[in-house]
């Protein structure tokens, strides 16, 4: 008979690095990142595990956080003091406590499952696992339970997705590389897209690229260009450490930095992770003056089009945020949505009558894109460069590949 125990688990020292890697197999990245977190720590957040073992093995894993959500933490002006004076009055609602499924780093979150687990198993490890999640919210008095970010990758089952409220969350874009040269990706936008690009790459010879994955000289710059582009944010869930960008490139394969220099000062730089199977934009930080001046975006936009064109990287993964922009640009987009539960039936019934409301204000208050952004296709796409198109020349970036 087989028997399953799930256990909370603050920490992953129960749980190996083997282990790990078979319940997020590749290509995912989650395995090394979640024992990057659990060693750099993410402020604000307390993280976790649920773990579902079979005979001593496990074969079922939701990584899991805890934080406390101000809404108005989010929003500026009236609309803040209003949510301030809301939370004061019915914290558990506006302030909300959230025990929380999913990576808060990622472009969405996995659940962990043993590939060569059956149905039946699973099932059972998996209402387990979420019976366990309840009593767990209960013992640490959370307001909410959330499944965060997730998507159509995410491995709920539907049995577990109809039991909460759910909400559209920000998108996350792709760009599938079904093309043999930026020349040709160039191409297939518009012509006014086309024309945006030439007139921001001429400033393209003003700036040295340099790829590398040691960046110890950098780092003290890196992370105040961090922490500025965090202050900047709308929305902000989570702070790094500064030790994650130290040892980033040590923990999780494939990652790299893409750094932006004008006249030898760093402006920007574009952390990355690149695999054979995709090439995923985590963070993109800048100096916002110079940055906008010297079009950075869009230049590791196309920086990144080019790395994956040479490196024959099939699909550009370039993360949520900047829909508009994005679009413009050619990519699509995966939808991604949040599905929870609040501890008081009162308010649980209110917010399920009011799901269409709740939508409109969180857009309006900027939580996420009242826009409907190009949908998404099933083909998975990366991407490539910055030369010129075949009508005229728009630049060229000097890139040094530090890397190895």
């Amino acid at each position: 008979m087989t028997k399953l125990a799930c256990h909370y688990l603050p920490r992953l020292d129960g749980v190996s690095a083997a282990a790990l890697e078979r319940l997020f197999p590749e290509p995912s990245i989650a395995a090394p990142l979640l024992s990057l977190l659990e060693e750099s720590g993410v402020d604000g957040f307390n993280l976790g595990s649920l773990v579902v073992f079979k005979d001593d093995a496990p074969i079922l894993l939701l990584p899991l956080f805890e934080a406390r959500f101000d809404l108005s933490a989010f929003v500026k002006g009236w609309a803040k003091k209003s949510l301030q004076a809301a939370g004061r009055l019915m914290p558990s609602v506006f302030q909300p406590r959230i025990l929380g499924v999913g990576l808060v780093e990622g472009e969405w979150s996995e659940i962990g499952i043993d590939p060569q687990i059956d149905g039946g198993t699973l099932d059972a490890a998996y209402k387990m696992a979420f019976s366990t999640l309840q009593t767990l919210a209960v013992e640490h008095k959370s307001d909410m339970v959330a499944l965060y970010n997730f998507n159509r990758y995410g491995k709920l089952p539907e049995e577990v997705c109809n039991k909460f409220n759910r909400v559209q969350f920000r998108p996350c874009a792709q760009l599938p590389i079904d093309f043999s040269s930026v020349e040709e990706y160039l191409g297939r936008l518009s012509g006014a897209a086309r024309k945006d690009l030439h007139r921001k790459m001429r400033v393209a010879p003003e700036v040295r690229v340099i790829r590398s994955r040691t960046i110890a000289p950098y780092l003290d710059r890196i992370y105040q260009l961090y922490q500025d582009t965090v202050a900047r944010s709308p929305m902000a869930l989570s702070v790094h450490n500064r030790l994650f960008f130290d040892i980033v490139c040590e923990r999780v394969p494939g990652a790299e930095y893409t750094l932006y220099f004008v006249q030898e000062e760093l402006v920007a730089f574009n952390l990355l992770f690149v695999k054979q199977e995709a090439l995923v934009d985590k963070y993109f930080c800048m100096d916002y003056r110079l940055g906008r001046k010297y079009n950075l975006y869009v230049l590791s936009w196309l920086e990144n089009v080019r790395t994956c064109v040479e490196r024959k990287i099939p699909i550009y993964y370039a993360g949520q945020g900047t829909e508009k922009t994005k679009a413009h640009l050619g990519a699509t987009f995966i939808p991604s949505f949040i599905l929870f539960k609040h501890r008081h039936p009162v308010f649980d019934r209110l917010l399920v009558w009011q799901s269409a409301v709740i939508n409109n204000v969180l857009s309006h208050l900027g939580f996420w894109p009242a826009i409907s952004p190009r949908p998404t296709s099933d083909a998975l796409v990366g991407s490539d460069v910055i030369t010129g198109n075949s009508a005229a020349p728009i630049g060229e970036l000097k890139t040094h590949d530090q890397s190895k």
